[in-house]
């Protein structure tokens, strides 16, 4: 994802590109600012039930079509655990505990995180029913997954799959 910022959020003056901190960056010269991006963090969440993976089905690009795990992203003023927990029932109506911290992830798709925090979790209640940007959802065994989308769905899922991921 491009970030750009043509005008200071605080002044409203015009921003031109400076060196602060060993890179070139936006700079507000009437507030003596630089401009900082933070980057989008995302959860992804690992569902084993009966030896099969919960995976949801895109109903929206990127991926619109393709299958990944439970996943969205953090909000500013949410624990990462809280958004593995919201999303999840967004997307699948299920309730969950999260169990383990699996993985972080680096941006290395197409997709529009650029941290990406993965956790198991186990059911607490709910029927499996797609809702938010889900089209479907559904339970995979190991020699049976769709097309998958979005690198730690498919790291994830390809370590499973081999016996290597630990829940």
């Amino acid at each position: 994802m491009t970030r750009i910022a043509n005008y200071c959020a605080i002044c409203g003056g015009s921003l031109q590109s400076k060196r602060v901190s060993g890179r070139m960056r936006p700079f507000c010269a009437s507030c003596d600012m630089p401009i900082y991006f933070d980057p989008k963090v995302a959860v992804v969440v690992f569902i084993e039930v009966d030896d099969r993976v919960l995976l949801i089905q895109r109903a929206v690009d990127p991926g619109k079509g393709k299958w990944a795990l439970p996943a969205g992203f953090v909000d500013h003023d949410e624990a990462p655990e809280a958004a593995a927990r919201r999303e999840t029932l967004e997307e699948t109506h299920l309730q969950v505990r999260i169990d383990k911290l699996l993985a972080v992830f680096p941006k290395r798709d197409h997709g529009l995180a650029d941290i990406i925090i993965a956790y198991s979790a186990k059911v607490l209640d709910g029927e499996a029913l797609a809702g938010d940007d889900a089209a479907a959802v559904g339970f995979f065994a190991r020699d049976n997954l769709p097309p998958l989308v979005f690198y730690p769905s498919i790291t994830l899922t390809r370590l499973w799959s081999q016996g290597e991921l630990e829940l």
